[in-house]
């Protein structure tokens, strides 16, 4: 039962739907037919006028025109006819029938005739007229150079002329103490019709200009730099030999290496005045020439004044002369140094590889040792510089390096670290400051090895020993027994140096030390430290000078401490 009551309910609903779809659809088609016919009615007007201007201007035209067209087909039938006929009765005939054919045609339709020749004159006028603008811009115009009422050359445009005579010029006012050549040339330009090929290049027209001139001309090749004209040789052959030869100087011995000019060079051949005209062996010197020019140098790693100076082949008072004498043993890698050089005529840069070995720097490794007092100082292992083989790119200007790219870095050999075993434990006290023990320790705990021993050296006798080692400078001096130190401070010979009595007519000296820790008056207790390992006064390296002096005489110290 509810089952019939839904399918009711459906049917229902697609009536519904029908219904309203066909309204919607029969309501749209209305309201459309109703829009044409307003718009047709609205347009009406406008439509019927343009009807009217037709019919007016084109269409009585038009129909004219259909009606002769019409004739003339109805006239080509009769007349084939006829001429058909007349074929029958001979060629003359036909001939005859033919030409009153085409008179009567001619006559009967001589308007149509006239219109199309009206419309097709205009026409082919404008297609010639077309045809003719197309012809001329499709043609090279350029410009006949005439001097003197002869034919000097064709080109493309005055601009060439003008470079010419830049050209000419250029070559006419080369140094010569007897150069009096000038130019005088008056040109006239009439336009012409050429083909591309036929224009004349800069320096054909150079050429012709100096033909055309009052002054002595060879056939030569000129040298020019930077576009300015250095000379002129008469062989081309030897002028490019003189500067292949240049550049295999600046090469030397290593083929690899790369060779230009800095500026830009060029050969030209052509017609030259005598008076740039030199010979191969002057073209030579010139090339060969040099000018003073002040230039600078960036300091580099190590260098010094005199070393920049030996390098650039000048005295340190020269190179001192040109930086306002403010040269001084103070430079600093970046530094910039003023230097005067020789700058060739013609300046080349240089591009090689080089291959050199630079030694690596070993490590220093420190291992503390906490059974050794802190004054005890060993090497276990000694370093071992390494090396490494570098190849770089290098750049020179005129024989002064210029730039460097790094090409390569390997490593031949590797650095060994040296490996220092220090004490951590901190040493008691072995006497009270002031007081003495009677016995002499180490003076210098962390260095044990002597230089110099209590004996006769250079004519003199050392009076002590010294006291050194690797990486001595900075160590650490103690006093060797408790005492008052004596003095302290600089002595002639000695530098920083430090006296301590010890009682009983022994003392002690340190000498040549680079920080004193105590002062004269001080008490100080055995093995208290009392100054630095140094190099001052009369030395040549970092060490302590060691004394033990018994009752005022100089005993030998080895007497009295061991190591």
């Amino acid at each position: 039962m509810q089952m019939s009551k839904l399918k009711k309910l459906f049917i229902q609903l697609c009536r519904s739907s029908y219904d309203f779809l066909y309204i919607v659809g029969i309501q749209s088609v209305r309201i459309l037919k109703r829009l044409r016919r307003r718009i047709r009615k609205l347009l009406h007007p406008v439509t019927d006028l343009f009807v009217r201007l037709y019919e007016v201007s084109l269409g009585k035209q038009v129909a004219h025109l259909k009606r002769e067209i019409r004739s003339i087909q109805e006239g080509f039938c009769i007349a084939r006819q006829r001429i058909k006929e007349a074929r029958k009765h001979g060629f003359l005939r036909a001939t005859r029938e033919y030409a009153w054919v085409a008179a009567k045609s001619f006559v009967r339709h001589r308007g149509f005739f006239f219109a199309l020749l009206n419309i097709a004159a205009p026409a082919a006028a404008i297609a010639f007229l077309v045809l003719t603008v197309q012809h001329y811009n499709s043609l090279n115009y350029g410009l006949t150079l005439n001097y003197d009422g002869q034919t000097v050359a064709t080109i493309q445009n005055e601009k060439v002329f003008e470079q010419a005579t830049e050209m000419v010029s250029g070559r006419m006012v080369h140094d010569t103490a007897d150069s009096n050549t000038g130019m005088n040339f008056t040109p006239k330009f009439q336009l012409t019709i050429a083909d591309s090929s036929e224009f004349g290049s800069i320096n054909e027209v150079c050429d012709k200009i100096i033909q055309q001139s009052n002054g002595i001309i060879e056939e030569a090749s000129g040298l020019y730099v930077d576009g300015r004209l250095m000379g002129a040789v008469k062989s081309s052959a030897d002028l490019r030999f003189l500067l292949q030869e240049l550049l295999n100087s600046v090469r030397g011995s290593d083929k690899s290496a790369q060779a230009e000019f800095i500026p830009n060079v060029e050969t030209i051949n052509g017609l030259f005045p005598t008076t740039s005209i030199m010979t191969t062996e002057s073209m030579k010197k010139m090339l060969n020439s040099t000018a003073q020019s002040a230039v600078v140098y960036t300091v580099k790693e190590g260098d010094t004044a005199t070393s920049i100076a030996k390098a650039h082949h000048m005295t340190l008072s020269e190179l001192n002369k040109i930086n306002n004498n403010r040269l001084g043993d103070d430079l600093h890698p970046g530094d910039i140094v003023n230097i005067e050089v020789a700058v060739p005529t013609i300046g080349v840069r240089l591009v090689k590889t080089v291959t050199y070995q630079v030694p690596l720097s070993y490590k220093t490794v420190t291992i503390q040792d906490n059974s050794q007092y802190t004054d005890y100082s060993k090497v276990k292992t000694e370093g071992v510089n390494g090396v490494q083989q570098c190849v770089d790119k290098v750049s020179y200007v005129n024989g002064i390096e210029s730039g460097r790219e790094i090409v390569s870095r390997t490593v031949i050999t590797p650095s060994v670290d040296k490996v220092v075993v220090t004490g951590t434990k901190k040493r008691p006290r072995i006497s009270e400051p002031g007081q003495s023990t009677g016995s002499l320790m180490w003076p210098v705990p962390s260095l044990h090895t002597i230089t110099t021993y209590f004996t006769w050296r250079w004519g003199s006798f050392h009076s002590g020993i010294d006291i050194s080692g690797g990486s001595a400078y900075g160590k650490t001096i103690v006093a060797a027994d408790g005492g008052v130190v004596v003095s302290a401070g600089w002595r002639n010979g000695y530098g920083n140096c430090i006296e301590i009595s010890h009682g009983k007519g022994l003392h002690t000296l340190y000498g040549h030390a680079s920080k004193l820790l105590v002062s004269s008056g001080q008490r100080v207790s055995k093995g208290q430290a009392i100054a630095k390992v140094g190099s001052t006064g009369n030395s040549t390296g970092p060490h302590c000078h060691f004394e033990v002096i018994k009752n005022g005489t100089k005993v030998n110290p080895l007497g009295y401490v061991k190591r």
